[in-house]
């Protein structure tokens, strides 16, 4: 939570941090929406000092969206940048680096300073360099697991109320898609258009963008898949498939709202599900059972995906336990955590892989056992069932999702 950071930063010895923001509201940038939120779409960096003091760093033009941040403000522009640049003859990265002497000499910055957010490799690289060159200050750099990742684990109140109204807002695009489905004409087993022509899944994923955008749902690359693509997990489906009676359809659908994502999976069968989609969708719900009961903040992440691997062996079918590479069977890790990314900490992967993640209060992850046959002789087919938790103050893990989980959509 955010009120770990100062703490994390203790950890860490670091005497400031410095969030680089250019893309504002933009997905691609989750640590910064996170420290400038609810204010949105503010180019900018945000620079977190030990004592918790957090400062947003903005261009003149944006005054009024940077104060909705509540964050303190520093004038971008008041430092005439340039005629920084002219006193430099036009070198820009000397520029910026002197740029960012002013800036840390006025905050009384110095010292250890651990710097975050997305920018360009190289030109991020080539100005640590230079900062840590020039003796700014020293760069502080993470591989994984740092202090903002690990702040972003677990979710205050306030984060999983935003969580629940994407996931409210989501489960009605996903109810307007199902009745819109319905009220499609069959012939010969597949749906027509009003024109006779086949409905696809193109078809289907203009209707539900549609529907995401009344929203307001921030949705991209939805997982609407059928067949034999919904035997591939992250297959997006191909748009040209007509949609067909009996068929697994995989609807895996993930949009964001005021910057937060929602991420819930059902599996449709259209008019009726042969006995052996039946069957495995079955297996799933027992897994996915299985989980919901056995969430506890006394357990390793680990132990979750080991025990869904054991269950659906018992099933008789393969699983990445057994095989990394294996094309059909229970092929990923059962749930990832998720808040202003899509995939955050904690994971529930095998044993060995994140050996000491265990949930956490304000933990919320989704739970999403699957099956994949993309090769039965039969017809390729997919499973997979997936809902959303929070673990909540007092340490039971309340689950966000209410979208009913029928398989069989009545035609």
């Amino acid at each position: 939570m955010k009120t770990d950071l100062p703490n994390l930063m203790r950890q860490r010895q670091l005497d400031a941090v410095v969030i680089n923001g250019p893309d504002g509201m933009s997905a691609a940038n989750p640590n910064y929406n996170y420290l400038i939120a609810p204010a949105h779409d503010i180019s900018g960096h945000v620079i977190v000092k030990a004592d918790g003091s957090t400062y947003l760093l903005h261009r003149t033009m944006e005054r009024d969206e940077a104060a909705q941040s509540g964050l303190k403000l520093i004038n971008y522009d008041s430092y005439n940048r340039k005629q920084i640049i002219a006193d430099r003859n036009g070198d820009r990265l000397a520029a910026e680096v002197e740029l960012w002497r002013r800036i840390f000499a006025d905050l009384k910055i110095d010292g250890r300073v651990g710097f975050y957010g997305n920018e360009d490799q190289g030109k991020a690289y080539a100005f640590l360099n230079a900062l840590a060159r020039e003796e700014v200050c020293e760069v502080v750099t993470e591989f994984e697991n740092d202090a903002l990742l690990e702040a972003r684990a677990t979710k205050d109140a306030w984060e999983a109320e935003q969580i629940v109204k994407a996931c409210r807002a989501t489960e009605q695009v996903m109810a307007d898609t199902r009745a819109w489905l319905q009220g499609h004409r069959v012939t010969n087993e597949t749906l027509l258009t009003s024109d006779g022509q086949p409905l696809t899944i193109g078809d289907a994923k203009r209707f539900l963008r549609m529907r995401c955008f009344a929203f307001g749902l921030d949705e991209s690359n939805t997982i609407f898949a059928i067949g034999r693509d919904a035997g591939v997990p992250h297959s997006r489906g191909n748009e040209n498939d007509p949609i067909m009676l009996g068929k697994t359809i995989i609807f895996d659908i993930f949009p964001r709202l005021n910057g937060y994502y929602a991420d819930i999976t059902r599996t449709w069968c259209l008019g009726y599900a042969p006995d052996y989609v039946q069957k495995a969708y079955d297996h799933v719900m027992q897994v996915h059972a299985s989980t919901e009961q056995k969430f506890s903040t006394k357990r390793y992440c680990w132990e979750m995906q080991e025990n869904a691997c054991a269950l659906f062996e018992a099933f008789g079918h393969k699983t990445q336990r057994q095989d990394l590479a294996a094309t059909s069977g229970y092929l990923h890790g059962l749930g990832h955590g998720f808040g202003l990314a899509v995939h955050e900490s904690p994971v529930m992967s095998l044993r060995g892989m994140r050996p000491d993640e265990k949930f956490q209060i304000g933990t919320i992850i989704c739970n999403e056992p699957g099956l994949y046959y993309p090769d039965d002789p039969r017809g390729g087919w997919g499973v997979r069932i997936e809902d959303d938790y929070w673990c909540n103050f007092d340490g039971t893990f309340q689950r966000l999702t209410e979208f009913d989980r029928a398989l069989v959509v009545p035609m």
